[in-house]
């Protein structure tokens, strides 16, 4: 073999070995990447996040025995040792003040058993013993059967073969169900009352008025903005700035407003909302404070106190499922209220977005309330920590706090509409629950916004 042919086989050698280095590392590269449809074979998210508990009504008595059934009994034995060192000694002090609220109670000593009960829980809120007797004193004592049956619920899902939690909730479940299918029949009726108010009336067009600055005023409050109402409405009408106040603060009272005209002149006369529709609600609400992120699912994993929401690679497939859900036969069965907040839970819980994901959750949620002829609802920020943690119980499998605390807001928001339009009488509705002296006189500000709009004709018409 001559030296020239020698060197015409090594280079056609090292031209395959090439080739199939290239070839090797492409089918690598495909398959590595989170956009590729193989990878999302073998990638999908975990079960958790595609079906979020849909369920808001309790466990029929057949589906309670199925679940009894499905766990075995070793699962309650076991739940001791899923506690830390520093949970065992805080559950130690809340198993003795459990004792002596059990003593103080049957002593008919019932304040000082409640002060008991609530100190044993703040040490064990994860206990189901505890759950299991606060919410037997809850409901037998403090006739409290809502708040006793979520106890229940909260003690069976930690400890599933629990036989007293299992009986209470079959004795509590149906109660509780019905209490809630009133409540929602109250809700509709006051919305039925609303809207045979014509919309030509002057105090109704007034309190939408304040109410729409009034919403974006808390919407934004409940993630930090400091802004104080007069403020904000400084803002949306004059488009001034206040000294002493970030750039931000006032891009994302600007993004609001822009978010909320969209809905009004768009999404509330459409018959599906689309992922594109989300998409450019996210666009507005973040368009001013990060016009890159704005309308953009993001691209790295973020992290909610608890709460880890899926990665980058798993959000197109998730929004697309929440876009099917969105617009599927079963969710438009559900009641209104029921609806809106699901839908509001499902899209926090996904998280899709870099920041802005609550602010959009609640146009979303309001959105959806406004085609069924609710009125934008108003929570307050003075609420904030009762908002966060009723995410954080639905996080962990019991949405129906949540959905009563949205229904809680939907009525106080009713009735501040039905006050402002009435005769203005004596006793004025509970918009905000005061949690402290701050609560006060924000709570007393809201009412002070809603008399002067019924009252000033001179505040002009709708935004």
């Amino acid at each position: 073999q001559s030296p020239k042919e020698s060197t015409l086989h090594l280079t056609y050698r090292f031209a395959l070995f090439f080739l199939a280095g290239s070839l090797a590392a492409f089918a690598y590269h495909a398959l590595a990447s989170t956009n590729s449809p193989w990878r999302q074979l073998h990638r999908l998210p975990a079960a958790h996040y595609l079906q979020t508990r849909d369920e808001f009504a309790v466990y029929s008595v057949d589906e309670l025995n199925a679940f009894k059934e499905f766990y075995d009994k070793s699962v309650s034995d076991s739940v001791g040792a899923s506690f830390s060192e520093a949970e065992q000694t805080n559950i130690k002090e809340a198993m003795g003040s459990l004792r002596l609220a059990q003593e103080m109670y049957m002593a008919g000593k019932d304040d000082k058993a409640l002060r008991l009960f609530e100190h044993a829980l703040a040490l064990a809120p994860k206990h189901p013993e505890v759950l299991l007797r606060y919410g037997e004193f809850l409901e037998h004592n403090q006739r409290n059967i809502v708040l006793a049956d979520q106890y229940y619920f909260q003690a069976l899902s930690i400890s599933p073969s629990n036989t007293e939690a299992f009986a209470n909730r079959q004795r509590t479940a149906d109660v509780v169900q019905t209490l809630d299918e009133r409540r929602l029949l109250s809700l509709d009726e006051k919305r039925d009352a609303l809207s045979a108010i014509h919309e030509a009336n002057s105090a109704l067009r007034r309190a939408k008025k304040e109410a729409y600055f009034q919403h974006i005023y808390h919407s934004v409050g409940i993630e930090g903005n400091t802004m104080t109402l007069a403020q904000t409405r400084s803002v949306l009408e004059t488009r001034m700035a206040v000294d002493g106040k970030s750039i931000d603060e006032h891009n994302e009272i600007l993004g609001m407003d822009l978010a909320m005209k969209y809905i009004n002149a768009s999404l509330v006369q459409k018959l599906e909302i689309t992922l594109k529709d989300i998409l450019e609600l996210h666009r507005r609400v973040l368009g001013h404070v990060d016009p890159i992120e704005g309308g953009e699912f993001r691209r790295n994993q973020v992290y909610v106190g608890g709460h880890v929401p899926p990665g980058p690679g798993d959000l197109a497939l998730l929004m697309q499922r929440f876009e099917r859900w969105l617009n599927s036969e079963q969710s438009n069965s559900l009641h209104p209220v029921n609806y809106a907040a699901l839908a509001h839970y499902k899209l926090v819980h996904i998280h899709p977005f870099v920041d802005g994901n609550g602010r959009t959750s609640r146009l979303l949620m309001n959105t959806l309330l406004m085609r069924a002829g609710y009125p934008p609802v108003i929570i307050p920020k003075q609420q904030r920590s009762k908002y966060y943690h009723f995410l954080k119980l639905a996080n962990e499998g019991d949405i129906r706090p949540f959905v009563r605390f949205i229904a809680d807001c939907t009525e106080k928001t009713l009735d501040l509409y039905l006050w402002a339009t009435s005769d203005l009488p004596q006793q004025i509705p509970m918009l905000i629950q005061a949690e402290s002296d701050g609560g006060e006189v924000a709570k007393l500000q809201s009412y002070g916004a809603f008399y002067e709009s019924a009252m000033d004709p001179g505040l002009g018409a709708d935004p």
